[in-house]
């Protein structure tokens, strides 16, 4: 098994840069001036909204982010899917970010057609007006958002470090408010802001769409997060984003029928438009996704009719779709039973012998239990266990990391980032083009 069995498709690296694939590398001394390339919407960062929680009126919520391309504009796009009213929000700021909710620098204010103050209905999501600022890769910013009220908070409940701030009910716009003082409670769920574009003149860029696996439950990494990493090595020409749009507890379809509001969010096929299709700039989509399906019971069949009507619907859009295979997994924390863990294995084997992608990544292979002299393909190796045996930690994230050739993306190899030393277990998997991840 290879860590890619299949690149159906890929892109040349020129076309992703605006140059059509086969074009000729010089031109006619006939041929008219060419137009220098403009800067293009790029969705730089995401957070895929799960559900509602927390009702907020008269407050102010803080949200901390990082913009993963460099550009001389932005727009923000806020979020109601959950919310059980009208979102009335009284202002919008944008500010580089301090430490601990606080503001860096002077914070600018953002219109909605040209007026501080708008109403989101529920169920809709709605973009700023663009602002002019200067934005670097890898830059920190704060956005403010004074919510009347009142109204349910649309939220990403995961993960990591504190990403959203808050002030109590009846706090008030406290939007200019640069002090850490002014938004006391802090949390890792994203709230309201789903989505920041770059006016940039970087490449299209990638999308991952997944469940806790890309989020980084029971880790303190996340592997898209890593990739990015990887990515920002390349040349500044080749830097894309990489916008992670996993939801924990996502399933790819709809199962069971009231998961959308009691777990993870809507399932895949379902929030495929609003998180990934509508997102600016994008041209490839990676799926990470299905191993919930399993857990509640959906049959294999079920699954594949779901990565088939991902692909037509991502296909229709002009994008490029990856499929990953599903990860190892025992029973841990969750119960897993014979029947499931065949499920997956049919599952992983459609997958790597299906056609109608664009590429197919084994990631499954990249961190199963098939080093160092074990051979356990239906397992996680121990050192990549987060000890829930589902999950994988930090070294494992980084290896998923590793594992992905950039040139699957249209983009130039990346370097790899340091992993844990891991030889392949001789006759356990077939050796194949990049599987293992190479020690660095």
């Amino acid at each position: 098994m290879a860590a890619v069995l299949a690149a159906c498709g890929t892109v040349d690296p020129a076309a992703r840069r605006g140059t059509p694939a086969g074009s000729a590398a010089h031109a006619s001394t006939t041929s008219p001036p060419t137009t220098a390339p403009a800067p293009q919407w790029r969705t730089a960062w995401g957070s895929a909204m799960a559900w509602g929680y927390g009702e907020a009126v008269d407050t102010t919520v803080r949200q901390v982010l990082t913009v993963s391309v460099s550009g001389s504009a932005l727009r923000v796009r806020l979020s109601n899917l959950y919310g059980n009213r009208p979102l009335m929000v009284g202002a919008v700021t944008v500010a580089p970010a301090g430490l601990h909710g606080s503001l860096a620098g002077p914070a600018q204010p953002l219109a909605f057609a040209g007026s501080p103050s708008v109403v989101i209905p529920v169920g809709a999501e709605l973009y700023s007006d663009p602002l002019a600022m200067p934005l670097t890769a890898g830059q920190i910013l704060a956005v403010s958002v004074f919510v009347r009220g009142p109204d349910l908070m649309t939220v990403h409940p995961c993960c990591l470090a504190p990403v959203s701030y808050f002030a109590g009910n009846g706090a008030g716009d406290l939007t200019s408010d640069a002090s850490s003082a002014a938004l006391p409670y802090a949390s890792p769920w994203s709230r309201l802001v789903d989505a920041v574009d770059v006016l940039s003149f970087a490449p299209p860029g990638v999308v991952v769409l997944g469940d806790s696996i890309s989020d980084g439950y029971n880790s303190t990494a996340r592997w898209p997060e890593l990739l990015q990493q990887r990515i920002d090595l390349l040349p500044p020409a080749d830097r894309v984003a990489v916008v992670n749009e996993a939801i924990t507890a996502n399933t790819l379809t709809a199962v069971p029928r009231d998961y959308e509001t009691t777990g993870g969010g809507a399932p895949g096929v379902t929030r495929l438009g609003p998180d990934v299709i509508d997102l600016a700039g994008i041209s490839d989509v990676i799926v990470l996704l299905g191993t919930n399906d399993l857990w509640f019971g959906a049959p294999a069949s079920q699954l594949i009719a779901g990565y088939n009507q991902l692909a037509s619907a991502v296909h229709a859009a002009g994008k490029r779709i990856i499929l990953a295979t599903l990860l190892p997994r025992r029973t841990g924390e969750e119960l897993w039973t014979p029947a499931q863990q065949a499920a997956l294995t049919q599952v992983d084997q459609w997958i790597l012998e299906a056609g109608g992608f664009d590429g197919v990544m084994d990631l499954a292979a990249s961190v199963a239990d098939v080093y160092n002299g074990a051979c356990q393909p239906d397992a996680l190796y121990p050192d990549f266990d987060s000890g829930d045996h589902l999950h994988p930690n930090a070294a494992g994230d980084t290896v998923l990391a590793d594992s992905v050739p950039t040139t699957l993306l249209g983009l130039p190899a990346a370097p790899q980032l340091p992993h844990l030393p891991i030889t392949p277990t001789p006759g356990c998997l077939t050796p194949g083009p990049g599987y293992p991840p190479p020690n660095p």
